[in-house]
């Protein structure tokens, strides 16, 4: 019998759900598999494919090129949609084929069919050897699924979905083909024991990265970048919703802690969840030259986590794979997953390096999921005190399960450090209680930047210069990603009048987490205490074509606006916030500045009452004095503010705040800035 071997393009079609068609209404059924037949010869004889055989509802055909096996898949599932609609699966794979007068046999064929098989209705599945002949045609879209273990396969290959126009993208969930079975069937309290299974893949994912940093022969890349996309999750519940961003949370921890990759922060990143943006779209926005997408599939105590690893430039997959076991064996694959692949890139890591990703956060897993639900409700800003006090709780408890956890402590300090940054607590209270786990956590693990970010940030609001500036460079040195770092350092060289190393430090800030608008904000009152207020207000501008209704920007653009004079400018932007859009500080200071004195009068009264229930920070009460023009109160809460710690963001700015400049002359005045100067 005559044979040849080729590379082609395989294709299996395949009605769904057609035997029970048949058996409920067969005329019906022969009527769809004749429309089936004749879409599909008339498709490929279009597309110059051939067809090896017809198998009961499905086919099997070549096709030449992976480019016309797809435009011939595309159109069939366009007619198929036409009444009466055929809910058709398509999967397609490139290989090599030995080709016999009647028949094609060889793996590659295998693998189109088990891709077929987790196809569903209406949708188009391919390889990935597939997809990377796609790769730069722009008429054909393409989405990451998952990594795959077909039954009978040894190898895991990542599938993706064609997603054009009139094309259905499988979810998931939907996804029951032929792969191995290696996930238990039932889905039950992962929350405290599955945590930890995400460090099967950090360290793999650390090391490989390392890897694009050097050529072949060992010339180092100009700049490596990347962009964690939060994971999603295959479980549909709100349980495994928070455990999965935990994870993007931690492998971004984790890859913070290569030198020379960048690696864009955790709120930059959650603006993608759930986005229909293309890899190459969010790569340009986010400024970043790699991007890591995947999923987490969690049932009782089994995880599997697969990530997928994308060269922006080229779109271009650079590697695919999925990791799940029990348990029990979770730390030690840890370990064994980095060595092995970087025993298989012929790279070696750094002591360093390799002992900081070896570094186990807690042995404990209850711990650790307390932990990260603590993170959950730090990680939502805003400064709400009922979250912040929730955060507190749920860190405690972790150094309670597990008293040698030192990121749980670190949590707990970044939490007190978040009231003085609210000003919804006293800084001399809150500086206090941050400054004990802070020192506990650096008692643990001299090697941690997060302990050496909140030892920095404790200084800084401390007005201790030189003390804050040798911790935060130790975390950068540690975490070179460690983006609360670098915006401290940046305000302090604002405080210091240095425009240079604040925008040096501010633009490193902005790179790493590009869609935050709290550090956008930042930026703007940096440029405040400079003297620098149109600059604020274009860059405040800028990002509010981005965010039209933030808050933050809003209120920012304002306080740089009344620095150029323009209170009534200020004051219609003032008053067109959501919250507080009628008794806001710098809205009673700017009422007072235009000789609207019982309107300033009114935000004073509501401020003073409002002193008496909760904290205000003096330093406010003080800004509204002065737009009254009373020296002496304005002095006496600035006084006040000092005694209780001082509003660090606001009150180590004195001595350039263009609010303040009437009082310069005051002795009173000089005694305070000669304490934070």
């Amino acid at each position: 019998m005559a044979q040849s071997r080729q590379l082609v393009a395989i294709m299996f079609t395949d009605i769904e759900g057609y035997t029970a068609l048949m058996q409920k209404d067969e005329k019906q059924a022969v009527h769809i598999r004749q429309k089936h037949r004749e879409v599909f010869n008339m498709s490929t004889k279009e597309c110059e494919g051939e067809l090896i055989q017809y198998y009961g509802d499905g086919t099997l055909s070549v096709f030449k090129s992976s480019i016309a096996a797809v435009n011939c898949a595309i159109k069939m599932q366009q007619y198929f949609q036409q009444s009466p609609v055929i809910p058709v699966r398509i999967g397609i794979h490139l290989g090599d084929i030995i080709k016999t007068e009647t028949d094609i046999i060889g793996d590659a064929v295998n693998v189109a069919s088990r891709i077929e098989s987790l196809a569903v209705a209406g949708s188009i599945l391919v390889s990935g050897k597939i997809n990377d002949d796609l790769r730069n045609q722009s008429e054909f879209e393409t989405k990451y699924l998952d990594v795959f273990e077909f039954k009978n396969v040894n190898q895991t290959m990542p599938v993706f979905a064609i997603a054009n126009e009139g094309v259905v993208v499988p979810n998931l969930s939907e996804i029951n083909g032929k792969t191995e079975e290696r996930i238990g069937k039932s889905f039950k309290s992962f929350k405290r024991k599955a945590a930890v299974l995400l460090f099967v893949l950090l360290a793999f994912i650390a090391t490989l990265l390392i890897t694009r940093q050097q050529t072949s022969n060992g010339h180092q890349l100009n700049e490596l970048t990347i962009a964690v996309l939060p994971f999603n999750s295959v479980n549909l519940d709100n349980n495994s919703e928070s455990f999965t961003d935990g994870v993007t949370d931690d492998i971004i921890t984790h890859l913070s802690k290569i030198q020379h990759l960048q690696v864009i922060s955790r709120a930059s990143a959650m603006h993608y969840k759930g986005t229909e943006k293309s890899i190459q779209q969010i790569a340009k926005e986010l400024d970043v030259n790699y991007i890591l997408e995947g999923s987490v599939r969690v049932n009782d105590n089994q995880v599997r986590i697969n990530a997928n690893l994308v060269d922006a430039a080229s779109n271009k997959n650079l590697w695919a794979n999925n990791y799940d076991n029990t348990m029990v064996q979770i730390f030690k694959l840890q370990t064994d997953v980095s060595k092995d692949i970087a025993n298989a890139l012929k790279i070696r890591l750094s002591e360093t390096e390799e002992s900081r990703l070896n570094s186990l956060p807690t042995n404990n897993p209850e711990a650790y999921s307390v932990f990260k639900e603590g993170q959950m409700y730090l990680h939502r800003g805003g400064g709400k005190v009922e979250e912040l006090k929730k955060a507190e709780q749920l860190f405690k408890r972790a150094t309670e399960i597990d008293p040698n956890f030192c990121r749980a402590y670190v949590g707990l300090a970044e939490t007190y450090l978040e009231y003085i940054f609210w000003g919804r607590e006293s800084p001399k209270k809150m500086l206090e209680q941050a400054s004990i786990p802070a020192l506990k956590a650096l008692a643990i693990n001299s090697n941690d930047g997060g302990t050496f970010g909140a030892l920095g940030a404790i200084s800084y609001y401390k007005y201790q210069r030189e003390t804050a500036i040798l911790y935060l460079k130790k975390a950068i040195e540690i975490n070179p990603s460690y983006v609360n770092a670098y915006d401290k350092l940046a305000w302090i060289y604002a405080f210091e009048g240095n425009l240079k190393l604040m925008e040096e430090n501010f633009n490193k800030v902005i790179k790493l987490d590009p869609l935050s608008s709290k550090y956008i904000g930042d930026m703007g009152q940096h440029y405040y205490y400079l003297g620098e207020y149109q600059k604020a207000i274009d860059k405040m501008d800028e990002s509010l074509k981005m965010f039209p209704n933030n808050n933050m920007l809003i209120w920012m653009k304002a306080t740089n606006l009344t620095g150029l004079g323009k209170y009534h400018e200020a004051i219609e932007l003032y008053t067109s916030r959501s919250v507080a859009s009628n008794t806001n500080w710098m809205l009673g200071y700017s009422y007072g500045m235009i000789g609207e004195r019982e309107k300033a009068q009114d935000i004073l009264e509501y401020q003073l009452n409002k002193n008496k229930m909760v904290y205000v920070p003096p330093f406010m009460i003080a800004t509204i004095y002065m737009g009254l023009g009373d020296v002496e109160n304005a002095l006496t809460w600035l006084e006040k503010d000092y005694e209780v710690g001082g509003q660090g963001l606001f009150f180590w700015g004195l001595k350039q705040d263009i609010r303040f400049k009437p009082l310069r002359e005051e002795p009173r005045f000089q005694a305070l800035l000669s304490k934070v100067n």
